[in-house]
């Protein structure tokens, strides 16, 4: 089985498992594409970030790109994404360069983000790939949703 093969099966059965509502376990899966180093954890990251963005990338207007509001919850003002925990910004910073094709960006991001929390022997990739986990799983949940409705006849 080829490594893309491999990993993409991987990825599949984690975020089914996170749909069918066993999150703990979907991650436990995904750790050996972690542990294969940093080629198998940016290819990790991009597929989670492109099931993350598969709806509003489905649904994306022509000339359409996303942004990355964020916003004080004690003001309802508009905040900078740097009041983000560093977990949660790398997160929606990926995702949102994923989704807008910007691959430089994204590599960029995960090159700096990666070494950073190695250099300081932080877990904060390691919550990073949790964020995009649960980002994935909720998108996938959705989709499945859809689906069933769309079958079952009662959207």
């Amino acid at each position: 089985m080829s490594a893309h093969a491999w990993r993409t099966r991987i990825i599949g059965e984690a975020v089914a498992h996170g749909v069918a509502g066993d999150q703990e376990r979907g991650l436990l899966m995904l750790q050996p594409l972690v542990d294969a180093g940093p080629r198998s954890t940016y290819a990790l990251l991009a597929a989670l970030a492109e099931t993350a963005a598969f709806t509003a990338l489905r649904d994306q207007r022509p000339g359409e790109v996303f942004g990355l509001p964020v916003e004080n919850t004690a003001t309802g003002q508009a905040a900078s994404v740097d009041v983000l925990p560093p977990p949660i910004r790398f997160a929606a910073q990926f995702t949102t360069a994923w989704a807008n094709r910007d691959r430089d960006t994204a590599l960029a991001l995960f090159t700096a983000f990666a070494f950073e929390s190695d250099d300081a022997g932080t877990p904060d990739l390691g919550d990073a790939i949790g964020v995009l986990y649960a980002m994935a799983v909720t998108t996938s949940t959705e989709v499945v949703r859809q689906a069933r409705e769309e079958r079952d006849g009662t959207s």
